[in-house]
Formats: structure tokens, sequence, C-alpha cells
């Protein structure tokens, strides 16, 4: 391994440039002097004095006593596990700070309007944006969630979304899905009510191409831009405009009753 693949790696654990530098210089220099190190890994020697006790107090070193000092290098692999578990202890420091700061943040009051105060559309084109959007959209359902989609493409999206169906079911509301496709598919039916509880789910199939959406209880609707795509492979419109989901709900019950079981 190339000596810039070394500094790398000793990076990615945590160390700085120079750190590594020392670090690397005395490992293949065994036992060492200052002046020797500042030579070879093209440090400055107060620099080097500067660096010795964090790279000790690491206990990536050990200082022998004798005049002139000298410097050698713990065992490789107690040394890199002890680094690995400082970085694992400041990355557990780090993720309770995130923790308490989103607990904190849940707790003010941001006075965010409630859907159907105002209509909202918003364009999305990132896909993590755009599954987030979608699980929200089914877990505040309670009455119904409507969609029509491909069936060549429904059951990655429903294996994805099964909690969040199951979470809408709970709270009362009814999955109704219209698939696209040139025949009924009773397979598909079957592995749809395996996914999701069956009782509460009602699958329909329709033989011509239809407009493709996830809608919330009449109050919040996803629309894609492009049929020939999965979910969040291409931008989605979200919206919670009352005249347009309107002509979307009559668009469903519509091809609803022209659509077979």
């Amino acid at each position: 391994m190339s000596s810039d693949e070394n500094t790398d790696l000793l990076l990615s654990l945590g160390l700085s440039l120079n750190k590594a530098k020392v670090y690397l210089a005395i490992l293949k220099l065994e036992k060492t002097t200052v002046g020797q190190i500042a030579k070879f890994s093209k440090v400055r020697r107060e620099d080097v004095y500067r660096l010795l006790p964090a790279l000790e107090k690491l206990g990536l070193i050990e200082r022998l006593l004798g005049k002139p000092m000298e410097i050698q290098a713990t065992p490789i692999s107690d040394a890199l596990s002890f680094l690995v578990s400082e970085e694992k202890g400041r990355f557990d420091e780090r993720l309770d700070g995130m923790r308490i700061t989103v607990q904190r943040l849940s707790l003010n009051d941001w006075k965010q309007p409630l859907p159907g105060e105002e209509s909202i559309y918003i364009l999305i084109a990132d896909k993590k944006a755009i599954l987030a959007k979608t699980s929200r959209l089914i877990r505040n359902s309670r009455k119904e969630v409507a969609l029509i989609a491909d069936k060549r493409r429904i059951i990655p999206v429903l294996s994805h979304f099964s909690d969040e169906c199951e979470w809408a079911i709970k709270k009362g509301a009814q999955i109704r899905l219209i698939f696209e496709g040139n025949s009924t598919d009773i397979l598909l039916g079957e592995k749809v009510n395996k996914l999701i509880d069956g009782a509460s789910v009602h699958v329909k199939f329709h033989h011509k191409p239809l407009n493709h959406f996830i809608m919330s209880d009449d109050k919040e609707a996803l629309i894609t831009t492009s049929k020939e795509s999965g979910l969040g492979e291409s931008p989605t419109l979200w919206t919670n405009n009352s005249n347009l989901i309107g002509v979307l709900r009559t668009g469903f019950e519509s091809d609803w009753k022209n659509s077979e079981n």
C-alpha cells in the first residue's frame, strides 16, 4: 500500500494530516528521534514536538527514557483499535447531541399552517424527499389512501410503504388501488394482500392508460410527472389544492367504476 493510501486511512480514523505523517514516519523508522522524524515526515521539528504528546495520548507512540529521547510506535493493531474506539466515542457523542437537538426543536411551536389553510404546490425532484413525502401522506391518512399505478412497478413501492399502510389502516383508513395493465392479475392481488392487511385493501385493474397519483383523505396528493419511471425516479408534484384534488377524486371514482376486480 502506498504512503498516500496509508495517510488517507489514518485521516479516515480521525488523525490530522501532520499527525498521520508523523505517526507513519515513526512506524517506518521504529526507534527514532525527533530530528529523524522531522526529516522523514517533512513536518517541521517544532511541530513534531507539539504533536508527540497528542499521539502519545492516543496510545499510538511511546517515548523511551534516555538521551537523546527516542520514540517508537506501539503495536499497530492495539493502536488502531484504540483509534477506532475513540472515533466511535466521538460519533456517539455527536449522535446524542443531534438527538437532543431534535427533541428540543420538536418541542417548539413553529406555528406551521394546517393543510387546507393555503393552496400549496411543491415540485419535488430528490428521490429521498419524494419517498419521505409519500410516507407522511400515507401516515396522515385517516379515511382513505387512493392510488393509481403501473402494476409492473407496484410491488417494490408497496413493500417500501407497507408499514405506513398498516399504520393508516389502524387509524381507520381504507386502501384503494387501481393498477394500470393489460389484464387482471390475480397473483398480483394476492401479493398485495400478503404485504398489507387484506380486509382493508381493495384492488382493481384497468386496461387503459391512466394518470398516476396517490391521494390521502381528499386533503393532499402526489402526482407523478412521468408514467415511464418508478416512484422517485422523476419529479413529483405535491399539492393540497382542493380544486385539483377534487378533479383527481372525480377521475379516480370514474376509473374505479370502470376497473375490474
